[in-house]
């Protein structure tokens, strides 16, 4: 005859009940995050999220004109009828420029190929960003597809930030900076 703890029936059912509360409270929690994604004003239909999402057909994303990591002139205006994922990053950020990195390769990843998006990186901090580094960047967090790093003259990076609400800060270790806030969509007009 058995005697110790798990060999009396009020420890197993004790065990029974103790599962079925975490599961439903597991089952609880994913239902309330499922509900929240739902809420007005979410993006489900499309699948993106961001700091500003823009619908389609509702208003252009604003026009600017910057090379890329390759020299190239990249223009909103010459990606006409592309879905745009719109950044602001420095490729040497250790902090959320990491995290949002990873979730657009993620979601260039999630797309597959071929894929009608292209992602617009504008470089928050032209001091330090270089080819190199961008590449590095886009490598490390396995950009698949359309990307471009854009960068230009302190003037021309001031107007995209302003033209997009992008307040771009100083840090004491470099002439570089970091984004307060961005992300932008738009879709094929």
């Amino acid at each position: 005859m058995r005697t110790g703890i798990l060999s009396k029936p009020l420890t197993w059912l004790s065990l029974a009940l103790v599962a079925a509360v975490v599961l439903l409270a597991l089952i609880a929690q994913r239902q309330l995050l499922s509900g929240r994604a739902a809420a007005p004003g979410a993006t489900a239909a499309t699948g993106l999220a961001a700091d500003i999402v823009i619908p389609p057909k509702s208003m252009p994303a604003p026009d600017f004109s910057l090379r890329d990591q390759d020299g190239k002139t990249v223009s909103v205006a010459a990606l006409h009828g592309r879905v745009l994922a719109i950044t602001f990053l420095d490729s040497h950020c250790k902090q959320l420029c990491p995290l949002e990195g990873e979730q657009l390769g993620q979601s260039q990843r999630s797309l597959g190929s071929p894929t009608n998006l292209s992602l617009l990186v504008v470089s928050v901090a032209p001091a330090t960003d270089t080819p190199d580094s961008e590449r590095a960047f886009a490598a490390a967090h396995h950009w698949t597809g359309e990307w471009h790093w854009l960068t230009g003259t302190p003037d021309q990076l001031a107007a995209v930030w302003k033209a997009y609400s992008i307040e771009v800060q100083g840090t004491p270790r470099r002439q570089g900076g970091f984004p307060t806030r961005g992300l932008g969509f738009r879709a094929p007009a």
